[in-house]
């Protein structure tokens, strides 16, 4: 399918300061992007950096001047999913993963799987199957948490999610992080900008690995699964955080837009878990 994105960040620079963002959407063997375009309005110095595992898209700017700073991006980006039988996924043990794959068993810094071992497997460890896991963990979140924006902030992890159980999409994706990983399945984490989500605004998601690809679970169930454009991944929010600022700098605003592309060749049928049970599929964006 193919997505017209669009999305600004605005600030006030008060003193010398340098802004890492992430707007750029990613190139992978199944998301091509065409007419790409990054501007930045203010006084700033732009270096594009390639940063991570998975090579995300950053852009720095350094600047000393004061005054408003606004960075805006637009794309259209070319997305293929693919949505195989469930009965065809195979678990894997680890020693079969490469080394791509096994940071994401890791503990992280909002996803500390260790210390949710014995959680994990209360919950989820009778389950035959890592997919089936997966699911059981997706529908634990969509089931157990609340979505209530404000309800956490930058410094909140998997173990506060699961205590307060509210949260806004990164919570919900650190939480099913964590648990995968303490049952040893490798998960990471994914931004995106998705189509019909409402409000618009970045969306955060997860990715399991398993029988040697990469699989989609969305805990909030707000936005279509095959509707999702990916921006960065990363072991939790620290490695795709959308924006991270050093010195006198504050945001003043955003805006984040994904629409059909006026050029799609195809219609937009939005698919969701309970279509995907319905015919024992899963989904994956290649």
């Amino acid at each position: 399918m193919r997505f017209y994105v669009k999305s600004s960040l605005q600030y006030q620079v008060s003193g010398p300061s340098t802004l890492l963002c992430s707007l750029r959407c990613l190139k992978t063997p199944g998301q091509s992007i065409f007419e790409e375009y990054l501007e930045v309005f203010g006084e700033a110095d732009r270096t594009d950096l390639s940063v991570g595992l998975e090579e995300n898209r950053f852009t720095k700017l350094e600047t000393s001047s004061e005054g408003s700073l606004t960075i805006e991006y637009n794309a259209v980006a070319q997305t293929t999913v693919a949505h195989p039988p469930v009965s065809e996924i195979v678990t894997a043990g680890v020693a079969s993963f490469g080394p791509d794959v096994i940071t994401y068993l890791f503990p992280s810094r909002y996803a500390p799987s260790d210390h949710m071992r014995a959680l994990a497997w209360d919950l989820f460890g009778g389950i035959d199957g890592a997919f089936q896991q997966a699911m059981a963990i997706e529908n634990w979140l969509f089931e157990h948490i609340t979505y209530q924006p404000g309800s956490s902030d930058e410094q909140s992890g998997a173990l506060d999610t699961f205590l307060t159980r509210s949260g806004v999409c990164r919570d919900f994706a650190h939480l099913g992080i964590a648990f995968c990983r303490a049952l040893t399945i490798p998960a990471r984490y994914v931004t995106v900008y998705a189509y019909l989500l409402e409000p618009q605004d970045f969306h955060a998601a997860f990715e399991v690995f398993i029988d040697g690809r990469w699989y989609l679970i969305d805990g909030t169930r707000i936005a279509p699964l095959n509707g999702m454009v990916r921006i960065a991944f990363g072991r939790d929010a620290c490695d795709a955080s959308v924006a991270t600022l050093f010195g006198s700098i504050i945001g003043t605003g955003m805006s984040v837009h994904c629409q059909i592309s006026f050029d799609a060749e195809e219609e937009f049928v939005p698919m969701n878990r309970h279509d995907l049970e319905a015919k024992g599929e899963a989904i994956l964006m290649e």
